[in-house]
């Protein structure tokens, strides 16, 4: 069996490429990420700061941050059944989670949804009681 002689040439820039490639998504991680710093193409999230979260409709939802903070996702496309299940989850071996990179799991109905970006949030103030008569 012989060896092409550039075999080893062509394997070593593959790997340089490849590692370029993984050491790149590596220069922000010391980034506050809830500050609103875009990342990529949207804003990241702490994981370990996000408090809750509350579905809006099938295409958004409000993640509230520990600091108060909250941010609106709208999902790169409507989400059947999301309103209705009322809950979902998400799963990443990285400690953020960032604008269109995200895939969320609807708990019951098992349908699969990408985030969109993530944008600040002002909740809107609850109407004022009404004054019993």
């Amino acid at each position: 069996m012989s060896l092409n002689p550039n075999a080893g040439v062509m394997l070593a820039l593959i790997l340089s490429a490849l590692g370029a490639l993984t050491l790149g998504g590596c220069a922000d991680d010391d980034a506050v990420a809830d500050s609103g710093i875009p990342k990529g193409n949207g804003v990241c999230l702490q994981k370990s700061q996000i408090d809750h979260t509350e579905i809006v409709n099938d295409g958004s939802i409000v993640f509230f941050m520990k600091t108060g903070k909250p941010y609106l996702n709208t999902l790169r496309f409507p989400c059947p059944s999301l309103t209705m299940e009322g809950g979902f989850a998400y799963e990443s071996d990285f400690p953020e989670i960032c604008s269109q990179s995200q895939t969320i799991h609807v708990l019951r109905s098992g349908n699969f949804c990408e985030l969109g970006n993530f944008t600040p949030f002002n909740v809107p103030a609850p109407p004022p009681a009404a004054k019993p008569k």
